[in-house]
């Protein structure tokens, strides 16, 4: 009884595989090889039927890969478009952090000399309530980012780089945050601990309005 010697089974094989990648039909693999014997050939094609399965599907696992990496690479582009877009909707450092005493009496003074309303966020860095509202508070600062913005909105860690209380904090006997201050012409309007965005929202809404209504 002849049979299809292995060595030359595995070079058709390999040869049809190849092939595959280019776009060949599946059953040229098959209709390729042929059968010196009739016997035993039902299970000779049934072992050959098998292997042409595992090169097919080494052939469609190889597309799939290159497929999945195209999508791959188009989605990480989509989510880069649509983080800039939100940073360009509400960019984090429009929130500005001041450290010193000195430097909030400058920004209050532009501040002052533009008509712009002043928020500011007292916050602790180990603080839970302070990191939640965080965000909240960036979204606000739609709009804001230097002294020439109808809101200003800023923050201060009461506790300095010594784990000390800043001069700030000291200075205004500050005890709890999240802490918001609300300043118009340099004068302290109001002040309320808080991790309610709304609240803070509102207390915009009221302070700034007068400026509002005078354009």
């Amino acid at each position: 009884m002849q049979r299809l010697g292995i060595l030359d089974w595995q070079h058709n094989l390999s040869f049809r595989s190849i092939n595959l990648l280019d776009g060949e039909p599946a059953h040229t693999l098959l209709s390729s090889l042929s059968f010196r014997s009739s016997s035993g050939s039902s299970h000779s094609k049934t072992r050959l039927c098998s292997n042409l399965r595992h090169a097919d599907l080494n052939v469609t696992l190889q597309s799939l890969v290159r497929q999945c990496s195209e999508i791959q690479n188009a989605v990480h582009d989509n989510i880069e478009e649509l983080l800039d877009e939100e940073d360009d909707l509400c960019p984090v450092e429009c929130v500005r952090e001041f450290k010193t005493d000195e430097e909030f009496s400058i920004i209050l003074e532009k501040a002052k000399k533009a008509g712009s309303l002043v928020v500011v966020d007292f916050y602790r860095t180990a603080c839970g309530s302070c990191k939640y509202i965080e965000q909240g508070f960036a979204k606000l600062c739609r709009g804001a980012g230097d002294e020439q913005a109808p809101v200003i909105f800023l923050k201060h860690n009461v506790i300095d780089e010594y784990d000390e209380q800043s001069e700030v904090a000291e200075r205004l006997r500050i005890k709890t945050v999240p802490l918001f201050h609300f300043y118009k012409n340099g004068v302290l309007l109001e002040a309320f601990p808080t991790r309610d965005k709304e609240r803070i929202l509102a207390a915009i809404l009221k302070y700034s309005a007068p400026a509002s209504a005078d354009v």
